[in-house]
């Protein structure tokens, strides 16, 4: 009797123990399962990155093959206007403010004209650089310079060298 419940537990156990394996079984076949899914979605990933390193690499070659051909375009334009194309690019904006801002003062002086009566003219005076003499200081024997200085003024009549007086 005693033997027969020993067989008795022994076989319960067995039964329990297949009963995991088989759910274990059906863990280990829905993993593999996932395993193969998440294999596929690699490869086909990889797939992908092949193909875009491919298209990249054909991009490149054509912005190469552009970049050259404006290389080429610039030196024929420079060529055919005999200066560099940055040069002549700035020389047309530089053209560019000054004729709008030309276009913008000669629209405010037209506004400005309407409304405003004029009673005086102004004269604006010219500003002339004058250079004076170094000193010699006879210490340091060496000629003391002066500081140009600027010097305003309206300058109607021409200086000829006969009318300035050199002093000796």
């Amino acid at each position: 009797m005693k033997l027969m419940k020993h067989v008795k537990s022994v076989q319960a156990e067995n039964s329990s123990l297949l009963k995991k394996v088989e759910a274990d079984q059906a863990v280990i076949d829905i993993l593999k399962v996932r395993i193969a899914e998440l294999e596929e979605e690699k490869a086909r990933r990889d797939e992908q990155n092949e193909y875009f390193k491919l298209k990249n690499k054909e991009l490149e070659a054509n912005n190469a093959k552009k970049e050259h051909e404006m290389y080429m375009m610039n030196k024929v334009l420079e060529n055919l206007i005999g200066k560099p194309v940055e040069q002549r690019f700035e020389e047309i904006e530089l053209e560019e403010v000054r004729t709008r801002r030309k276009a913008e003062i000669e629209a405010e002086m037209k506004n400005k004209g309407k409304d405003v009566q004029i009673e005086s003219v102004t004269e604006v005076s010219e500003r002339a650089i004058v250079v004076s003499e170094p000193t010699e200081d006879p210490e340091t024997s060496i000629l003391d310079p002066c500081p140009i200085s600027s010097v305003s003024g309206v300058f109607d009549d021409d200086v000829f060298d006969d009318d300035v007086e050199v002093d000796d």
